[in-house]
């Protein structure tokens, strides 16, 4: 039996939270250390986790409040110190952040986890060379961490060094093989380098290990569907211009054979596009990330359409009513391209 029972029932609280913590029951967590903070109200320990416990609830004015109570008592606690740089920039006070977070560095040089959050909020502000640093400084004192690995990748992204920053993510990966950061950073990579059919199983894959990432996921795959479905109406576009020329030459009474293999090719690769979007992303995350996109959807009806007209075109070449068609496909797609650029799908 220990002196001081008090001491270990707010140390029991802070286990019994961090429990919490670790299975994502934030609330219960705050809970567990409210009570126990209506018992010892001062305790620094507490209120640092306490703001830990609003932070990961975003409540980020909340989590500086604790913060900085903590502080009061204990001016050099590590937790409070990382949560009140991290909450600070949460409410937009990004150089009073970045001023703590160096405040954490100087107190705590081995802490990586400090260096991690100086990096974070340096990246933040753009200090980007300064944020590798502080990066590779947290990796120099913990070099099996993966959310280092990410951060650095997440960095090296915005410094434009892609191949860098894909090898720092399958290194994070190599030491958590389901680390959703990792797989979902390394699929917006793939994605901007045009790699589509893998970007969207790195998408799918995030979304499978963290289930909170999901709107994030539909936003991403929506972005992958409105760029292939850019040049999906590109195509539409073309063959809507090819198939008035069948219409228009055959009214003329002249061969179309060539112009009717051309459009065939460009309706063979529009179904391939088309059959790309169904193979590669299962219906519901389809219809899911086209629920609020109706520029991508109405550029699927459209190349449906395309598709429809450019198979008639080429199996008979025969029709005056081609060429309003082909016109009405090209002034469409014109149109759905416009509203892309302007929308940004």
């Amino acid at each position: 039996m220990t002196g001081n029972p008090g001491v270990d029932r707010i140390g029991d609280a802070i286990q019994l939270a961090g429990a919490y913590f670790d299975t994502g029951n934030h609330e219960h967590g705050r809970e567990v250390l409210r009570r126990s903070l209506s018992q010892h109200p001062n305790d620094p320990s507490l209120l640092a986790h306490l703001a830990r416990a609003e932070y990961l609830l975003d409540n980020y004015p909340g989590a500086a409040t604790s913060a900085y109570a903590a502080l009061s008592a204990a001016p050099q606690d590590e937790l409070a110190m990382r949560i009140y740089a991290l909450s600070l920039a949460g409410v937009g006070r990004l150089y009073d952040a970045l001023w703590m977070a160096w405040r954490g560095v100087t107190a705590h040089p081995n802490e990586p986890m400090q260096h991690r959050v100086y990096a974070r909020l340096l990246q933040q502000s753009r200090q980007l060379p300064s944020a590798l640093l502080a990066v590779d400084e947290s990796l120099r004192l913990d070099p099996a961490s993966p959310d280092a690995l990410v951060l650095r990748g997440s960095i090296l992204h915005d410094l434009g060094r892609m191949s860098e920053s894909t090898a720092s993510y399958r290194q994070a990966l190599s030491l958590d093989a389901s680390h959703a950061a990792a797989l979902h950073n390394m699929a917006v990579n793939r994605m901007q380098r045009g790699n589509f059919r893998r970007a969207v199983r790195g998408f799918l894959g995030a979304a499978g290990s963290d289930p909170t990432l999901g709107d994030l996921v539909r936003m991403n795959i929506g972005a992958v569907l409105a760029n292939i479905l850019t040049r999906a109406t590109i195509l539409a576009v073309v063959l809507g211009l090819l198939v008035a020329f069948v219409g228009s030459v055959h009214s003329n009474g002249q061969p179309t054979l060539t112009l009717q293999v051309v459009t065939g090719l460009d309706t063979g690769v529009l179904i391939a596009v088309l059959g790309w979007l169904v193979r590669a992303i299962p219906r519901r995350v389809l219809a899911s990330a086209l629920r609020d996109r109706v520029v991508v959807a109405a550029r699927i009806v459209h190349a449906l359409l395309a598709v429809g007209v450019g198979a008639w075109a080429t199996a008979f070449g025969e029709g005056a009513w081609m060429i309003p068609i082909g016109v009405l496909l090209i002034i469409s797609g014109v149109i759905l391209l416009r509203v892309g650029l302007i929308t940004g799908m």
